[in-house]
C-alpha cells in the first residue's frame, strides 16, 4: 500500500469521490436529458465525505473535481457552473446531517439556499451571460411562428385558426416573461429537497446514525408562512395599481412560489387524512387515481386546506392545545 494511502486512509475515497462526480458531472454537460438525475446524485458523495471524515476532505474533492472537468470539457465556464451549483449544496447538507440539525430547520435553510442560487442562475444567464427573458421570449416567439408557417403550408390551418394560435403563442409568451423566476426558483427547491431527502436515506442505509425521521404527512408550517400569500398579493395590487411592471412581476412570482408550497402542504395534510380513514387499501388507492383523474379539483382544494392550515392546524387532536399550530 502506497505510504500516502496508509498515513490518510481518506485519500483513496477522495480519489473516489472525484472520480464519480467527474463522470456523472460529464454525464450531465454532454447528455441534456440526465441532468436532473445527475443533478440529485452529484452532492451524494460530498456528503458521504463529510460523514466519514470531515470538511477538509470534501472540499479536497471539490477542488480535484473542478480541474478534472476543466481538463476534460472544453468549456471552462460551464464546468465552473455546474460545480458551482452541486458543491455548496453537498457540503451544506453534509454539514447538517453531521451536526444533526433537525428536519424542519434543515428544510428552512435549503429552501432559502435554493432561492440563492435560482437568484444567482438567472443573474449568470440573463446578465453575465448576456442573454435576457425578452431574449428567451424572442426565440420562443420565433419557433412558434415557424410552426405556424409549417401547419400553414400543409393546410392544417387556416387564417382564422392561425390568428388564433399566434394569440395563444402571445399568452404564454407573456406568461413566460412573468413566471420564468419563480419556475426557476422552485425548480431549484424540488431539486434541493429531492437531494436532501436522498441524502438522508443513502447514508442511513450506509450505517450512519441518521435521527430525526421525517413523516411527509405530518410536515407543518409556521403560522408567519402566510406572509409570502399577504406579501406577494401587496406587491401585485401595488405593482398594478402604480403601472410599476416590475413590482408587478415580484408579487406574482412570490405567489407562484408560495402556491407551490402550499400546495405540497395541501397533499400531506390530504395523505395524512387517507392514512387515517381505516378503510381497505384497495379504495384507497381508488381515492388516488379518482384524485389524479380530477388534477386539477385536487390541486384546488389543496392549495386551500395547505394555505389554512398554518393558521388552524387541522391535523390538531381532540385535546391538543394550540401550540401545535407553530409550526417547523
Amino acid at each position: 500500500m502506497h505510504p500516502i494511502i496508509k498515513n490518510y486512509p481518506g485519500v483513496m475515497e477522495v480519489i473516489i469521490a472525484t472520480t464519480v462526480m467527474a463522470l456523472l458531472g460529464l454525464l450531465g454537460l454532454y447528455i441534456a436529458p440526465l441532468f436532473f438525475l445527475i443533478m440529485l446524485l452529484l452532492p451524494l458523495p460530498l456528503v458521504y465525505l463529510i460523514l466519514k471524515r470531515d470538511l477538509l476532505y470534501a472540499l479536497l474533492a471539490v477542488v480535484l473535481t473542478l480541474f478534472m472537468l476543466m481538463f476534460t470539457f472544453a468549456n471552462i465556464k460551464s464546468a465552473g457552473l455546474l460545480v458551482f451549483q452541486f458543491a455548496p449544496l453537498g457540503i451544506l447538507i453534509g454539514l447538517m446531517l453531521k451536526n444533526n440539525v433537525t428536519v424542519d430547520k434543515s428544510m428552512a435553510v435549503l429552501f432559502f439556499w435554493a432561492l440563492l442560487i435560482a437568484a444567482l442562475n438567472l443573474l449568470f444567464s440573463f446578465m453575465l451571460s448576456g442573454a435576457g427573458i425578452s431574449q428567451v421570449t424572442e426565440e420562443f416567439r420565433a419557433t412558434m411562428d415557424q410552426m405556424a408557417q409549417i401547419y400553414n403550408q400543409n393546410g392544417l390551418l387556416d387564417e382564422s385558426d392561425r390568428q388564433q394560435y399566434l394569440a395563444l403563442t402571445e399568452q404564454i409568451v407573456n406568461l413566460v416573461q412573468t413566471f420564468l423566476p419563480g419556475s426557476v426558483a422552485v425548480w431549484n427547491i424540488m431539486l434541493t429537497m429531492s437531494t436532501y431527502f436522498i441524502a438522508r436515506y443513502w447514508m442511513r442505509s450506509l450505517g450512519f446514525t441518521i435521527p430525526n425521521n421525517f413523516h411527509f404527512t405530518q410536515w407543518r408550517l409556521p403560522w408567519y408562512s402566510i406572509w409570502l400569500i399577504i406579501i406577494g398579493l401587496a406587491l401585485t395590487l401595488g405593482g398594478d395599481e402604480l403601472s410599476w411592471q416590475l413590482m408587478e412581476v415580484i408579487g406574482k412570482n412570490i405567489l407562484y412560489i408560495a402556491a407551490f408550497i402550499f400546495f405540497v402542504l395541501g397533499m400531506a395534510i390530504i395523505l395524512h387524512f387517507i392514512q387515517l380513514w381505516r378503510v381497505s387499501k384497495v379504495v384507497k388507492i381508488i381515492i388516488m387515481l379518482v384524485m389524479l383523474l380530477y388534477l386539477p379539483f385536487t390541486a384546488m382544494v389543496a392549495l386551500t386546506i395547505g394555505i389554512i392550515d398554518p393558521v388552524v392546524n387541522i391535523r390538531r387532536q381532540p385535546g391538543e392545545d394550540g401550540d401545535g399550530n407553530k409550526g417547523g
